[in-house]
C-alpha cells in the first residue's frame, strides 16, 4: 500500500527507533540525469521561431544604448500652455499626452579599453630595502644627522647675514626701522577652568628634597657633552707650544 505524502513526511522528519535523526536530502533514482538540459537546435523552424522572439517588436537590440523616458519638463511646459495650472488639471493632462526623450543609458565611444600587461609585469608592493649593518656598525646615521645638522645652521646663519647686508647702501632713519621692526606677539595660553587656574601640582617626581639636588647635580655635571652647536659638546683642546 503506497503512505501518503505526509505520512512520508513524517516518516523522514522522525528518526527511527534506536538512531539518530538523519539530516539531509535523499538521492534521486538511478536514471536521473544531472546538469541543464539544452535543447537540439538543427536549424530547422523552430529555432528560426525561437530565433525571432528574442527580439523585440521594435526590430532594435535587446540592450539598446539608449531608452526613452517621459519628458516632465515638457510636460508642464505643454500644460501651463494649455490652460492647466492646478495639479489636478496637470494631472489629467498627463494622462492624456504623452512626451518622451531619448536618454542614453551608455557611451560607446568611451568604451573602457581593455588593459594590456607585458609578459614580465609584476604586481604588487615593491619591498623596502634591508637597511646595510655596515652604516649601523659605523654609526652612519649619526652622521648623516650632524651633517644635516651643521647645513641648517649654514642656512641660518646666511639668512642672518642677508638680513643684515639688505640695509647697507641705504639710509634708514629710527622711524623706518621700527615701521620695518616685527613686534613679537605672545603665543596666546590655552583656556583653563577657573577651578583649576591655581591648582598645585599633585605629582613630584622626587619624593625628598635631597634626591632633588642629587638629581640637579648630575644633570649639572652631564650637560658638558649636550652643549655645543651640534648637541655635540664643548671642549677646549689644550695647545702645546713647541720651543725652537
Amino acid at each position: 500500500m503506497l503512505a501518503s505524502p505526509l505520512q512520508l513526511l513524517v516518516s523522514n522528519l522522525t528518526p527511527e527507533l534506536g538512531k539518530s535523526l538523519r539530516r539531509g536530502h535523499k538521492l534521486p533514482a538511478q536514471n536521473f540525469t544531472y546538469g541543464i538540459t539544452l535543447p537540439r537546435r538543427d536549424g530547422g523552424v523552430a529555432e528560426s521561431m525561437y530565433h525571432w522572439s528574442s527580439l523585440d517588436k521594435t526590430g532594435s537590440a535587446s540592450n539598446p544604448d539608449f531608452e526613452y523616458v517621459r519628458d516632465y519638463s515638457a510636460l508642464n511646459k505643454a500644460a501651463l500652455e494649455a490652460g492647466m495650472i492646478s495639479a489636478k488639471d496637470q494631472s489629467r493632462f498627463r494622462t492624456v499626452h504623452d512626451i518622451k526623450k531619448k536618454v542614453f543609458i551608455r557611451d560607446i565611444s568611451h568604451k573602457k579599453k581593455p588593459m594590456r600587461f607585458s609578459d614580465d609585469m609584476v604586481f604588487g608592493t615593491p619591498c623596502r630595502p634591508s637597511t646595510p649593518i655596515s652604516e649601523v656598525l659605523e654609526h652612519k646615521f649619526l652622521d648623516k644627522w650632524v651633517e644635516s645638522m651643521r647645513e641648517k645652521e649654514l642656512n641660518s646663519k646666511k639668512q642672518r647675514e642677508d638680513a643684515a647686508n639688505a640695509f647697507k647702501g641705504s639710509y634708514h632713519t629710527k622711524a623706518s626701522l621700527l615701521r620695518q621692526a616685527k613686534i613679537p606677539v605672545e603665543p596666546k595660553q590655552l583656556w583653563q577652568l577657573p577651578k583649576f587656574a591655581k591648582g598645585e601640582a599633585q605629582i613630584d617626581s622626587f619624593r625628598t628634597d635631597d634626591e632633588r639636588r642629587k638629581a640637579y647635580s648630575a644633570t649639572t655635571y652631564d650637560s658638558l657633552a649636550r652643549q655645543g652647536t651640534f648637541h655635540t659638546g664643548i671642549y677646549n683642546v689644550p695647545r702645546t707650544t713647541v720651543k725652537t
